[in-house]
């Protein structure tokens, strides 16, 4: 058999701060197969699909196919936690599965989160639509496999729909796959307990799991009862741990616990993004939520606090499909809260008393002005709602000896942070940088006439230097970050093309 499984492959991709905090031990890809080529395969196996399906099922649909699909816009919905690195990862990837060229991905490939995309097919297809009142909020729980997302919106008009983010949107990894790894852990410590072999602790420990999340997790309901999972072939009995003919009893406690660990975290993540808020109605989507156990802690947890629990009507899968589908025809939110502060790296004009206990070296730029290194200038504040579209900018200047006679680029590195509060340094004295602060994309311009895009200009010692003023623009587009440079060249105004570059150090192998 030269197949080999590529168990849990989405995790693999997960931002390293989600990795870290459940300290997953994720199982190896195959042996020669990066995280990428998976990825490519997948997305070209359901274009492949996809396509014969469309040309068998729709009249004339080759010819359909053939006329339209080079211009095909490809909507990928992913959990609220990933973001520029992952999207640039994907967008990467489906160019690789043949989805758009690497001229056309930027514009044909397309991200949602799956909250919002539920969100909109719910609007649209469930019975949200009565509740939806101009000025009134509501929340939506994605709980999904792996990650469970939570944005609260408000409803700022009806007809048609316009609706913007609170605040930020909450990520936190305990979909219904750490279910699975809570199992896992205690039937491997009651396997253990019999004294087996450890060759056969591992084998029915795995073979326990399996059963468990297609039965026992899927049929739960109560503490009070036992339910049988798997481990074995029929010729295995154990009775001192419970397991006759291969099939152990699990106590419904034991499986509540490995449900709570991940419920109650999910709970307390919705408590905080409600938290002085009111939410008279709350959407909860996502095959985890799709879970009976799942829906009755979480009515049981918000009715009694006045916020209705609303289900979709049709499986999570759908839901999310659908909604990526209708919100890239034309997408209901028109206000969003950053999950990060984005700015630059800038210099601050040198001041002894505080940089000279702190150990930042000064400098002399070509202006003839002392500075230092390492300050934060800020460009849009996390969870801070702006509107979808509109360009927010900062001025910034270069400093040259002397202009490129030829075209030349210039480029910005963008930052972004992940506090709440508004820093005045990102990096330390030594150059590197300060905690919550990385790089997330590089930002590029290119000048075709140099000299008429900079000033000439004589500092205090008689020196000549050349001025470069630019602005660093970000705009959100969809859920994506585009940044891109503004300047003045000949009296016209020059914009860069809208780009993401993925830095090297934060690229996914």
């Amino acid at each position: 058999n030269q197949w080999s499984l590529a168990k849990h492959f989405k995790l693999h991709l997960h931002p390293d701060d989600l990795k870290a905090k459940h300290d997953l031990k994720l199982d190896a890809l195959p042996l020669g197969v990066n995280l990428k080529q998976i990825y490519s395969d997948f997305l070209k196996y359901l274009l492949k699909h996809t396509q014969a399906y469309f040309e068998d099922r729709v009249l004339d649909g080759k010819k359909i196919w053939e006329k339209y699909s080079p211009k095909m816009e490809v909507v990928i919905a992913h959990p609220n936690g990933w973001y520029c690195r992952e999207q640039t990862f994907l967008r990467s990837a489906a160019v690789t599965a043949g989805l758009a060229s690497e001229d056309t991905a930027s514009s044909r490939i397309r991200f949602v989160t799956e909250a919002e995309a539920s969100v909109h097919f719910c609007i649209h297809y469930a019975n949200m639509k009565n509740v939806l009142k101009t000025g009134t909020s509501f929340g939506v729980c994605d709980a999904g496999g792996s990650t469970v997302d939570t944005v609260m919106y408000s409803v700022l008009e009806t007809s048609p729909l316009k609706i913007k983010e609170q605040r930020d949107s909450a990520c936190v990894q305990a979909g219904a796959v750490f279910v699975d790894f809570e199992m896992e852990k205690y039937l491997e410590t009651t396997l253990k307990s019999a004294a087996l072999d450890p060759e056969d602790v591992e084998f029915y420990t795995k073979t326990g799991v399996k059963d468990f999340e297609s039965y026992a997790k899927r049929a739960f309901r109560s503490k009070t009862t036992e339910y049988a999972v798997l481990v074995a072939d029929s010729r295995f009995s154990k009775p001192a741990i419970k397991t006759r003919r291969g099939r152990m009893a699990v106590p419904g406690a034991i499986i509540q616990k490995c449900f709570d660990t991940c419920v109650n975290e999910i709970k307390q993540s919705v408590d905080q993004q409600m938290a002085g808020l009111t939410i008279p109605h709350l959407l909860l989507v996502g095959g985890f939520g799709d879970n009976r156990y799942v829906r009755d802690e979480f009515k049981k947890h918000y009715e009694q606090k006045g916020t209705k629990i609303i289900l979709s009507d049709e499986s999570s899968s759908k839901a999310v499909a659908d909604g990526a589908v209708i919100w890239g025809a034309g997408c209901s939110v028109v206000s969003r809260a950053p999950r990060y502060s984005f700015g630059v790296i800038t210099s601050k004009k040198y001041l002894p008393y505080r940089d000279d206990p702190v150990g930042r070296k000064p400098y002399i730029t070509l202006a003839g002005e002392t500075q230092v290194d390492g300050g934060w200038s800020e460009i849009v504040h996390k969870g801070e709602a702006i509107d979808v579209g509109a360009v927010y900018r900062q001025k910034y200047f270069y400093l040259y000896n002397k202009p490129s006679p030829t075209a030349s680029a210039f480029e910005v590195p963008l930052q972004g942070y992940s506090g709440t509060d508004k820093p005045d340094w990102s990096e330390h004295p030594s150059g590197k940088a300060l905690d919550g602060f990385r790089e997330v994309c590089t930002i590029s311009g290119t000048l075709n006439n140099a000299y008429g895009a900079m000033e000439l200009l004589t500092n205090p010692s008689g020196s000549i230097y050349w001025k470069l003023e630019f602005s660093v623009c970000i705009r959100f587009s969809g859920t994506e970050l585009e940044s891109f440079l503004e300047w003045n060249e000949n009296g016209v105004v020059r914009t860069g093309e809208a780009s993401i570059i993925l830095p090297q150090e934060a690229s996914v192998d």
